[in-house]
């Protein structure tokens, strides 16, 4: 759904749009739901903008008295029909919200490309580094007095600028809110890292204070410098415990840190961030593991210097990387 081309090719379909989402869902079969679903989803966007002619309104509610006449059956089967739709309105109205927020038109909307990293300056001075293949939006001419609020998905690290520096209570126009999927995050001026891959969103706090609202549990979480809050949303569970924040920032500066970190997990991290289908021809490879601090700068070096630490063999062809026994 934050994808333009994807949403192009929703709206106009062709051949080459066609041969590349359906090859895409081939490649990775375990994403064809996703696919089938935000396509539903974009869909049912793109239809919200029609206007029905006043014609088609009075034929449809004709239609819908002449109903009510029917049989005590046909009209519990119209009935649950109806409660059908409007369940599916909710649904659609809660899981397409941030999504929603993406593709409005008044936002300004940077992503990054598979293995890039980007700072960005927000309109109040706050920065932002965005990792590999993450997104946010932002209203690039915010109203005077209106909170400072910003739509991400996947990794960034932000650096708030604090606009209250009196004391008093917070206004509006001094709040600043990042939303999430699952949760929304607001500080006033400070530094922390956000993740929202593979249905897990984490806020690793480095400085300052935050408050973090999870929407799901109706929860509200206050952390402090070096703690960590996770949801996953698949398997809805919260946790709060203790991070290194410093490490978990690393990678804006070109450096991954392992401690002990089995391959397994190696493997979200080279999906996640260079876009490569991961295959492993012997599942005992995936409990190896690994410590030390890599530089990321070059995806071909950090391929070799992960193949010479696990002692493995690692073949690229296209975008996949095989992982095998030396």
């Amino acid at each position: 759904m934050l994808d333009e081309d994807f949403l192009l090719w929703i709206k106009q379909p062709d051949a080459s749009g066609d041969a590349f989402w359906n090859g895409l869902a081939l490649a990775h079969p375990h994403q064809t739901g996703n696919i089938s679903d935000a396509s539903k989803l974009a869909a049912a966007l793109n239809m919200q903008k029609d206007v029905v002619a006043e014609s088609e309104k009075t034929r449809i509610w004709q239609s819908v008295l002449a109903k009510a006449a029917l049989p005590a059956g046909n009209v519990v089967a119209m009935r649950r029909s109806v409660w059908w739709m409007a369940a599916a309105a909710i649904i659609l109205i809660i899981g397409g919200f941030v999504a929603y927020r993406f593709l409005q038109t008044d936002l300004e909307s940077i992503k990054t490309a598979w293995g890039e990293k980007r700072s960005v300056t927000l309109p109040d001075g706050s920065l932002v580094v965005l990792n590999a293949n993450s997104q946010i939006a932002f209203d690039p001419h915010p109203q005077k007095n209106a909170p400072r609020e910003v739509w991400m998905h996947g990794e960034a690290f932000f650096e708030v600028v604090h606009k209250n520096r009196t004391g008093t209570p917070v206004q509006e126009a001094e709040r600043f809110i990042v939303h999430l999927p699952n949760m929304n995050v607001e500080v006033l001026g400070t530094t922390f890292t956000i993740n929202t891959r593979r249905e897990q969103e984490q806020v690793v706090l480095q400085t300052g204070s935050v408050k973090v609202q999870v929407t799901p549990k109706h929860e509200t979480v206050y952390l402090k410098p070096g703690e960590s809050i996770s949801y996953n949303s698949d398997k809805k569970q919260l946790s709060k415990t203790t991070a290194n924040a410093t490490d978990a920032a690393l990678w804006k500066e070109n450096q991954l840190k392992f401690d002990n970190t089995p391959l397994n997990e190696i493997i979200k991290l080279v999906e996640d961030n260079y876009g490569y289908k991961v295959e492993v021809t012997d599942s005992s490879l995936l409990t190896r593991t690994i410590g030390g601090t890599l530089s990321s700068e070059n995806e071909q070096i950090l391929f070799k210097a992960l193949e010479n630490m696990l002692e493995v063999k690692i073949t690229i062809t296209g975008k996949t990387l095989t992982i095998s026994r030396q």
